[in-house]
């Protein structure tokens, strides 16, 4: 069986020999930690992408297409930069302000603070929507004959743009154009400028992505959100019915007629409320489920059963814990669904760097023993 058929019939409840041993990826202070302990320098630790040998990890391939930053990009500009922080205005035109101690391979110890946003009203977001109305080709790679040959022959599980550097999604788009506060307000205060732009983000997908799923079928996508927090999302359902629902269903629905097979949805944080809503607008499963935020594959199988397909869901800060943890939460996550597919379990987000790489290697050598049963 391929690594393409394993993915999709796992993912899809169909038969599969085994299911896929995936990992996501390590923070770069987890990278840097794991080399002083022995990893070799070339090891591939954007796991999920392209696999890695030497843990024994698969992967997927993926067709990068920029549907997230306006076109051309805003200027990026600093604004005060001292021995701790840098502020400046990003490419897409958002204030932040960034910590730099702690720095490594470009993965900060802490989210920068957001401090303005491009986005505020009716008439800044038309000003703002020029720069995704644009000509499409300059989304696309310039060698994209060769992109499109190479994805036609993988026999890896295909994927559009890449999960690891942020996909288009709704909720994500918007805090990106205004800010999660922002944001927030407008869902009262301009109810009418939401559904603008959602509608006008739903326009511009599908133009952008009509080329790519017509020449590729693709066999998953993830549509990336961080839209929930420990305690709930950060958006009512009832919100998400009037507003997101309607241009969730265009979208999934174009996916899945172009041949996508697998359409998740990547959240932190607790979403349940919200599943139900979105497995009415076409998706089929979910990631990371995390574990800090009360999401339990277990416990989301018992209550949904086959309508819902999983990646994720082992406890990041159970593996930091050592062997016995380790042991406790194999038996305890994975041991229960591998049978029964629809499950991919994998820490649930990157790695950070209070897991060793003795604990991370004990760790995966109990998932291969469970995911080939001993």
């Amino acid at each position: 069986m391929t690594e393409k058929e394993r993915y999709v019939n796992t993912m899809s409840f169909g038969k599969f020999d085994r299911i896929p041993n995936m990992e996501i990826c390590l923070w770069g202070q987890t990278r840097e930690r794991w080399l002083a302990e022995g990893m070799p320098e070339n090891t591939n630790t954007a796991f999920i992408e392209h696999g890695e040998p030497y843990f024994g990890l698969e992967g997927y391939e993926s067709v990068h297409i920029d549907a997230i930053a306006p076109y051309p990009l805003m200027e990026s500009r600093t604004i005060e930069e001292t021995g701790e922080y840098l502020v400046f205005v990003d490419g897409m035109g958002r204030t932040r302000r960034a910590r730099k101690s702690g720095t490594v391979g470009g993965t900060r110890m802490s989210m920068d603070t957001y401090l303005d946003f491009p986005v505020k009203d009716m008439k800044s977001f038309r000003e703002f929507r020029k720069g995704y109305e644009g000509p499409l080709e300059e989304r696309y790679p310039k060698n994209w004959p060769k992109v499109r040959e190479a994805a036609l022959k993988t026999d890896r599980p295909l994927t559009l743009m890449n999960p690891l550097n942020g996909t288009f999604g709704y909720y994500s788009m918007l805090r990106n154009w205004m800010g999660t506060e922002g944001l927030s307000y407008l869902f009262y205060d301009d109810p009418a400028l939401i559904r603008e732009c959602l509608e006008f983000l739903t326009d511009f997908v599908l133009r952008l992505l009509e080329k790519a799923v017509s020449e590729i079928t693709f066999d998953f996508y993830y549509v990336h959100e961080d839209m929930s927090y420990k305690n709930g999302p950060l958006v009512s359902p009832a919100l998400f019915k009037s507003l997101f629902l309607p241009q969730y269903r265009r979208f999934v629905g174009f996916l899945k007629s172009h041949g996508v097979k697998i359409v998740l949805v990547d959240t932190d944080g607790n979403h349940d409320v919200l599943t139900p809503l979105f497995l009415e607008a076409g998706v089929d499963g979910f990631g990371p489920i995390e574990r800090a935020a009360d999401m339990d594959p277990v416990v989301i199988r018992k209550k949904y059963g086959k309508s819902v397909c999983m990646a994720g869901g082992i406890d990041k800060r159970e593996i930091a814990k050592g062997r016995a943890a380790i042991e406790r939460e194999v038996n305890k996550i994975i041991v229960p669904l591998i049978d029964q597919g629809g499950f991919i379990p994998m820490i649930d987000h990157s790695i950070p760097p209070d897991i060793s790489l003795k604990d991370f290697q004990y760790y995966l050598e109990l998932k291969e023993k469970a995911i080939r049963k001993g």
